[in-house]
């Protein structure tokens, strides 16, 4: 039996094993500071490179991964472009991380 949502009366019984919702995964705490550590670290070393520092590592793995596909793809794009699927693909790391958090947190 339903509730009007979609939901049976054995999920709201297992409120914990639900999974978390997107909005609570976007505004944690963990994926913004992760999205925020891969970022700007390597944004400011972009920007200036004598501001790069041993933070942008992981930052710049995810930009040489991006920037080695996108190549594979359409060779002829500056670098610049790749700046698109850099934060994509930075998202995307952050929503994981801050969904295992939220799931650890849940229980």
């Amino acid at each position: 039996m339903t509730d009007g949502s979609g939901h049976t009366a054995l999920d709201s019984e297992r409120g914990s094993r639900l999974p978390v919702s997107l909005r609570r995964v976007a505004t944690s705490p963990a994926t913004l500071a992760t999205f925020l550590l891969l970022v700007v670290p390597f944004g400011l070393g972009w920007f200036e490179t004598r501001l790069f520092s041993p933070l942008a590592l992981p930052g710049y793995l995810v930009y040489t991964i991006g920037t080695a596909f996108g190549n594979a793809i359409a060779p002829r794009f500056e670098f610049w472009i790749y700046w698109v699927p850099f934060l994509v693909g930075t998202a995307g790391i952050a929503a994981v991380v801050g969904s295992g958090y939220e799931w650890w947190r849940e229980r």
